[in-house]
């Protein structure tokens, strides 16, 4: 936690701000890595010279040889000065190329991209506070967002999830239907249809070229016959008596969470519920004032607190959750829209926490 009120010098000030530049330039460096194939050669391989790896991938010597340096020098290989030598260790190549670390990194540089190309637009609506649609975006940002999406809620995370719903996972198993609001590109949205191939399935959204795409993934995936989706707002949600209605990282990019929720009460069979999948977070500021704080702060400050403000013009309704809402606002947020049971599923979800919210 963050909490240090002492005198801050110039100097360190500026050596921190060095570190900022060469985090943001790092991860550039991690993705042109994968690209250039030079993670899949160094993983295994023990120690190798910068002209070893070049010899390998095919990349001109001296670019191997800075790309190395700067990788010893964040910490992801390790440098033997005696010969000169560069090594991946077992951890880092675990983490990058076992786990999510190169699909999150190429994820977020699509997206970084995408934003950096738009900056000066977004800096105008910022400062003016205006707030910044989801469909201010382009296509490489929205691919990007749908490519981290599959990294945080992968298939096995939201299938252990629904299976903790009790009454609803039973009904789910042999027929029901599901809304999922907010649905974007409708990765998660096809997760609950494979989940439950006997359920119907609409997934919602306001943007049309992102329902458009995920129509044409549905088509793809063979399921058009029993999944949907349609072009939407969270505060006017099309049908009723849903087994299940689902926001999937969803809810904190609203202008007016309480209204969607109020609407999903509202659009529920007797005994359904809502299963809420938000980011992980503290309940107070002051807790969340870490690395993995700072990095949801960054996202919430330039992509969905501006999506959220966007909405809310004239609405007149309450402020936008961020996306470190925490636990208890997120609890908060149910009981103001009229759930009166709200329950946290006992789900391993290193990036999100999911709620069941019931009447």
């Amino acid at each position: 936690m963050n909490t240090a009120t002492e005198e801050r010098t110039p100097d360190t000030v500026v050596g921190q701000l060095v570190d900022e530049l060469a985090g943001s330039l790092g991860v550039l460096l991690v993705a042109l890595g994968t690209r250039a194939g030079l993670w899949k050669e160094l993983a295994g391989a023990g120690p190798m010279t910068a002209a070893e790896l070049a010899g390998r991938t095919g990349v001109a010597e001296p670019l191997v040889r800075e790309w190395c340096r700067a990788q010893a020098a964040g910490g992801y290989l390790t440098y033997q000065p005696k010969d000169g030598t560069f090594m991946l260790p077992d951890g880092v190549a675990g983490a990058l190329l076992r786990g999510p670390g190169l699909a999150m990194v190429d994820a977020c540089t699509d997206m970084f991209r995408s934003m950096g190309a738009g900056f000066d637009e977004f800096a105008a609506a910022f400062a003016a506070g205006r707030g910044f649609g989801w469909h201010r975006h382009d296509a490489l940002f929205w691919h990007g967002s749908d490519a981290l999406t599959r990294v945080a809620l992968p298939p096995e995370l939201i299938g252990a999830a629904l299976d903790q719903l009790g009454s609803v996972t039973a009904t789910l198993v042999t027929g029901g239907s599901v809304l999922d609001v907010g649905a974007g590109y409708g990765t998660p949205t096809l997760a609950v249809a494979a989940h439950f191939p006997a359920a119907r399935v609409l997934g919602v959204d306001y943007h049309e070229a992102s329902v458009a795409h995920a129509r044409a993934t549905a088509s793809d995936a063979g399921m058009a016959d029993r999944v949907r989706f349609e072009v939407g707002t969270a505060t006017d949600l099309p049908g009723a008596d849903y087994t299940l209605v689902t926001f999937f990282d969803s809810l904190h990019d609203l202008g007016d969470p309480v209204g969607a929720l109020v609407q999903a009460r509202a659009a529920l069979a007797p005994d359904g519920a809502v299963m809420l999948v938000e980011p992980l977070a503290a309940d107070r500021v002051e807790d969340n004032l870490t690395p993995s704080g700072r990095m949801f702060y960054a996202v919430s400050t330039l992509i969905c607190t501006p999506n959220a403000v966007s909405q809310t013009a004239g609405t007149g309704g309450p402020a936008p959750l961020g996306t470190q809402a925490g636990e208890a606002l997120l609890r908060e947020t149910a009981a103001a829209a009229g759930f009166t049971r709200v329950r946290r599923l006992p789900v391993e979800a290193p990036l999100n926490l999911v709620l069941e919210l019931r009447p």
